[in-house]
């Protein structure tokens, strides 16, 4: 049947024979007005850059060169942690371009996935714990950043509550901002990412001055050959669990993918864009830590918690004003990114403030945020009037408060202490999971010549070379560490049991909905889809009695 100018197919049941066309309703056809949910291709090259950068750049080059150094033990191996880290990094990104040129489509990971493997169901619960728990934990990261450079700035101790309350308040501020006046929040979101790479290219500027001997402390020889690779860990999970850490200071070089359907001409833009992005932040993130080693001792390094940048500073530039300034620099660039996750989750990111109920079908599903439209348009996420209302200030303020929520009690279950490093390693876990899930659909792809006109093709050696790393990252953090860094409140293998759980909950949400109760309940589902322009699709659940 059609509805207007909106295709509606009618496809088989989940796990049965759908009803005759004679038995589905009026009320149950999908009236899509696409301009509602489609956007136009706006975003170039330099935009395409801009999103890659803007999304990388956060708090995790400012928060975790003190956790990588202590769990790597010397100067030498914590900056190939970093370069490795980079080159890793790199090669996803590369991965994402290859299918990001052969699919160009909205949606990153989760159309990949959801096209190499089946049941396809499965692959989008799976994928909807994983969205729904990954934001909250870099939210819970860049508001602990913010709290401790606040602190550090005004010279307060930082206790457990003072840190907690400010990571709260900070969130806090980021959620009601876009829920209260998403326009002011963009602006203010533009200015602090300006700010964001003046304190990166200031902190390597730094750096250097610091190697010409500018510094108001004695040289800490943190490069000297004789004594640079001096205290080097042989432990697997530590360097597992340091290139974890790296790897989130990487994390969102798929953000592109995930708005492809804007980008114009998507081929040639993610060609210059990933590789351009890559290189300029890889570049700099060496840069930095060369600069923080350059002016803080290795005895610093060990008694720092998250503001290692702040002990460079002081370094530097003595007890004056710099001393204050920056850190509170630093802090606004982890808010920045704070408001940059928080944006992702209200509809004026995406141009879609029009955006309308599908019909009037209580089924309809409004989400704004790119990834989580895709999501909405599956008919997976649950509670769906309740999640897409926008009123009354046209934001989805209950997607932003359940986000705030989740951000929350990652910021303080963990004890404070551990609270950051356990964020840190539950938000690279899983996004190591998906990424090596990834790779083999690319793999797959390939295989059964699904991708055989690509536009770009990465070499096998790449492909192996990223499949391997992200294979040791996943299984050293269950190597028991040694006994003399069996440190905190916290088992070691805590983080990616809980991460593996939280993927785990897409299977058990997928078999409950779609196998259990309309087993126990006597009904079928049989899902109404209705085709896009841009080759994406709505689909609605309906339920029929055997």
């Amino acid at each position: 049947m059609t509805v207007g100018n909106d295709s509606i197919h009618v496809a088989s049941t989940v796990g049965e024979t759908a009803p005759p066309a004679t038995d589905i309703k009026t009320q149950d056809s999908l009236q899509i007005e696409e301009s509602h949910v489609l956007q136009a291709r706006k975003i170039g090259v330099f935009g395409a850059i801009s999103l890659v950068v803007n999304k990388i750049i956060g708090a995790g080059v400012f928060s975790t060169p003190a956790t990588i150094f202590k769990h790597s033990g010397s100067v030498g191996m914590a900056l190939i942690i970093w370069v490795i880290a980079g080159l890793l990094s790199t090669c996803g990104a590369l991965i994402m371009l290859e299918l990001g040129t052969s699919i160009p489509r909205t949606g990153g990971m989760k159309v990949y996935l959801e096209t190499a493997f089946s049941p396809k169901l499965l692959v989008t619960c799976i994928y909807l714990f994983y969205s729904e728990v990954d934001q909250p934990e870099v939210s819970a990261s860049n508001a602990i950043t913010t709290s401790s450079y606040l602190l550090k700035a005004a010279g307060v101790a930082s206790t457990t509550w003072r840190l907690r309350g400010l990571a709260i308040a900070a969130c806090s501020f980021a959620v009601g901002v876009h829920a209260v006046w998403p326009q002011g929040g963009r602006k203010l979101q533009d200015v602090l990412s300006a700010v964001k790479l003046f304190v990166l290219f200031f902190v390597v500027c730094s750096g250097f001055a610091s190697l010409a001997g500018h510094r108001r402390v004695p040289d800490p020889h943190n490069f000297d050959i004789s004594t640079s690779f001096q205290g080097t860990v042989r432990s697997g999970y530590s360097i597992g669990t340091a290139l974890l850490n790296a790897i989130f200071a990487f994390q969102g070089y798929d953000n592109v993918n995930t708005v492809l359907s804007e980008v114009k001409n998507p081929t040639r833009t993610l060609r210059i864009a990933l590789p351009t992005a890559m290189a300029l932040i890889t570049v700099l993130y060496i840069l930095a830590n060369v600069a923080y080693f350059a002016a803080v001792p290795k005895a610093e390094f060990l008694h720092s918690d998250v503001t290692i940048a702040a002990s460079m500073f002081k370094n530097i530039f003595g007890d004056s004003a710099a001393i204050t300034a920056l850190p509170v620099l630093v802090a606004i660039s982890a808010l920045g990114h704070l408001l940059g996750v928080a944006f992702t989750v209200q509809p004026g990111s995406l141009g879609l403030s029009k955006l309308q109920s599908i019909s009037n079908s209580p089924q309809a599903l409004s989400l704004a945020a790119r990834v989580i439209q895709e999501l909405g348009k599956d008919d997976i996420v649950p509670f769906p009037n309740l999640v897409m209302q926008n009123r009354p200030f046209r934001t989805p303020i209950v997607a932003l408060f359940v986000h705030l929520a989740v951000t929350i009690i990652f910021i303080c279950a963990p004890p404070a202490g551990e609270a950051f490093n356990f964020v840190v390693e539950l938000s690279s876990y899983p996004t190591t999971v998906l990424m090596i899930a990834t790779t083999i659909a690319l793999i797959k792809l390939r295989l059964v010549r699904h991708l055989e006109s690509r536009p770009f093709s990465l070499h096998w050696v790449i492909v192996g070379f990223y499949l391997a790393g992200c294979l040791f990252l996943i299984v050293m953090p269950f190597v028991p560490p040694p006994a003399n860094q069996s440190e905190g409140q916290l088992p070691y293998w805590l983080s990616p049991v809980v991460s593996l759980a939280v993927l785990a909950l897409g299977f058990v949400y997928y078999g409950l909905r779609f196998s259990l109760l309309p087993r126990i309940f006597g009904y079928q589902l049989y899902p109404v889809g209705a085709e896009l322009a841009d080759g994406s699709r709505v689909t609605r659940y309906r339920k029929t009695r055997k």
